[in-house]
């Protein structure tokens, strides 16, 4: 009786969210006429809706990608049922699409499930609101950094890993993956001087080898902490480099 009593207690309870901010990461047709959509969402993180005879509505601006959404659902299991959506078109150039669904499987990806990330949501909304003109590798350098340092998978940059001294300008360095930068010499695979260091460090970009830089670190950084996970969207830019 009592085993039975606990068994109860423990079924979960139906959640249900109203007016909640969320952006579109991808859309799936599902069966007929629904979709599935992956939604990162400002207080619950990434969550997946089924949308019930979505793919049947006139109306499909709210189901596109790259536009700020106000959602609603329910459902006490890992699929919720979405029971509202309202939908504000961004404007944002046809040009930079790769670099968003770049950002959008990176969100997707290293973001757990359902955990809240309101800082990553606000730098997401930010690099949306820049996309009327043409987002740049700067802006995504900044965005791979911040969800990078928000998850804890970034060192502090500001400092010799293995000292615990600040970079120095006039020195070389190594990076080393999730602990940081250390002491070379200029001879070196992979050296890199002190100054450059210090200047990403301050988020000045404007010198090319600032972003080359920043470019390689994050690359590596994120292709450690993907686990072996790959990004269609990589692939994609591949193919297209190759076909110009």
């Amino acid at each position: 009786m009592t085993n039975n009593r606990w068994r109860l207690l423990a079924i979960p309870m139906e959640v249900r969210v109203s007016d909640q901010p969320a952006f579109i990461l991808r859309r799936r047709d599902w069966r007929n006429s629904s979709l599935l959509l992956d939604l990162f969402t400002r207080d619950f993180g990434c969550i997946r809706v089924m949308a019930r005879g979505a793919r049947r509505s006139p109306a499909s601006a709210p189901f596109q990608p790259f536009a700020l959404l106000t959602v609603s659902w329910s459902g006490k299991q890992e699929l919720k049922t979405l029971t509202g959506i309202e939908a504000i078109a961004l404007p944002v150039d046809e040009k930079n699409y790769l670099a968003l669904l770049y950002t959008n499987e990176l969100i997707s990806a290293m973001l757990p499930q359902q955990e809240a990330n309101p800082d990553i949501f606000t730098s997401y909304l930010e690099l949306l609101q820049c996309a009327s003109l043409k987002i740049d590798e700067v802006g995504l350098r900044k965005f791979e950094l911040e969800l990078m340092r928000t998850l804890g998978y970034f060192p502090d940059i500001t400092l010799d890993a293995q000292t615990g001294q600040p970079i120095q300008v006039d020195a070389y360095y190594q990076f080393v993956i999730n602990s940081g930068f250390v002491a070379c010499a200029e001879s070196d695979r992979d050296s890199v001087s002190g100054n450059t260091v210090v200047a990403w460090a301050q988020g000045r970009y404007r010198n090319d080898a600032v972003l080359r830089l920043a470019k390689s670190v994050l690359r590596s950084t994120i292709d450690f902490n993907l686990h072996g996970k790959t990004l269609k969207s990589r692939d994609v830019t591949r193919e297209m480099m190759k076909n110009k």
